[in-house]
């Protein structure tokens, strides 16, 4: 399933690249799935989701590291002409301007297409209108977190590439973190508990030993008159940390769990 994209983005696109989750490309709604090789998914989403210029070097050596210079680069002009020969197929008028390509450098254009991290990155950047958070941008950028970037790729012996996916995870795992929780935060204070404990709820599949988000998720089930599911939930926090770090919960969520089961 692709990730939802407003009418104004989705009439100005042709390919839509989706990085958030496992890797997926379609155009026009058509999936492209033709690609050589995991080298040449991860060269497309290095360049989609960092458009700017990339040296030949710089992208040779992440990909073919500690290996001689003529082999690294020979593999690197293949894979890109292999990228964008299954680009050009997709959509011959556009998909062959995507890449802009000289002796020395390579860089992503984006012509008529949309990316999946940009985007996200674009609305939490905008999530918020005046003082309080606006829940229609956390909204679509909660939906377009689909899971960890490019989701099941292994790219072997390319341990720079590596390096830059698990760094780069990390930081759009905690961006989703946080969106969610304001997003779970604006639904609460617009009173629309239903949907506040579905994003809290979802926050505790991305990151289940986050003790807020249960002290969330447990204030809402109270609220909507699930006191004991609430209690529930505070006893599968408090099993898990002792299970998995030896602590017990804190203060501030043992003095919830007794203010519920009073």
């Amino acid at each position: 399933m692709y990730p939802p994209y407003d009418s104004d983005v989705l009439a100005m696109t042709q390919f839509i690249f989706n990085f958030l989750g496992p890797f997926q490309v379609q155009m026009d709604e058509t999936p492209v799935t033709h690609f050589h090789s995991d080298k040449s998914r991860a060269l497309l989403a290095y360049l989609a989701i960092d458009p700017q210029v990339h040296a030949r070097t710089e992208l040779a050596t992440l990909l073919w590291p500690g290996v001689d210079d003529e082999y690294a680069r020979t593999n690197l002009r293949t894979t890109l002409y292999r990228l964008r020969q299954t680009l050009a197929q997709a959509a011959p008028e556009v998909g062959d301007r995507l890449l802009t390509v000289t002796r020395n450098t390579v860089q992503f254009v984006g012509e008529s297409s949309a990316v999946d991290v940009l985007h996200f990155q674009e609305l939490i950047s905008q999530r918020t209108a005046g003082a309080a958070p606006a829940i229609e941008p956390l909204a679509a950028a909660a939906a377009l977190y689909r899971g960890e970037l490019l989701l099941g790729l292994q790219v072997a012996d390319a341990a720079p590439f590596e390096e830059w996916l698990l760094l780069r995870r990390e930081l759009l795992h905690q961006q989703a973190v946080l969106t969610l929780h304001a997003l779970c935060t604006a639904y609460e204070t617009a009173g629309d508990d239903a949907q506040a404990y579905t994003v809290a709820s979802r926050l505790l599949t991305l990151d289940p030993y986050r003790e807020e988000s249960y002290r969330q998720s447990m204030r809402l089930l109270a609220r909507m008159g699930q006191p004991h599911q609430a209690l529930q939930q505070f006893e599968q926090l408090r099993h898990l940390l002792r299970q998995e770090m030896d602590i017990a919960p804190s203060p501030e969520t043992v003095t919830l769990a007794q203010q519920i089961a009073a």
